[in-house]
């Protein structure tokens, strides 16, 4: 399971950077996320996917956190970079990264 997490955390990462870099077109990023299904494969007891759930409303959270955040800075222009016309990608990698981070730190603990 921290595998997949670290997957997440990773991919995301990675395609922040690539939004940045290349603006819309660095959503294609995220077609690092079809390997997602081969890591780490196996059916998950009850206590995982009760973590599980839990991790995601935390992510849940925090995307929505990012997202009026990333709603008030719309109108910015960062280096050339124009928040408005990449925020999908913004959000998404937002998602990875708090999803991939949460569950990190939430299977630490356990």
């Amino acid at each position: 399971m921290r595998k997949r997490f670290v997957y997440e955390l990773i991919v995301g990462i990675i395609m922040l950077i690539a939004v940045f870099l290349f603006g819309a077109k660095g959503i294609v990023a995220l077609v690092l996320l079809s390997a997602h299904p081969f890591i780490g494969k196996k059916k998950a007891d009850e206590r995982e996917s009760q973590l599980f759930n839990k991790i995601g409303n935390y992510t849940a959270g925090a995307v929505l956190l990012v997202s009026v955040i990333v709603y008030y800075f719309s109108d910015s222009v960062i280096n050339g970079f124009v928040v408005e016309k990449n925020w999908f990608g913004l959000v998404f990698s937002a998602f990875l990264i708090a999803h991939g981070l949460l569950g990190l730190i939430f299977t630490k603990k356990v």
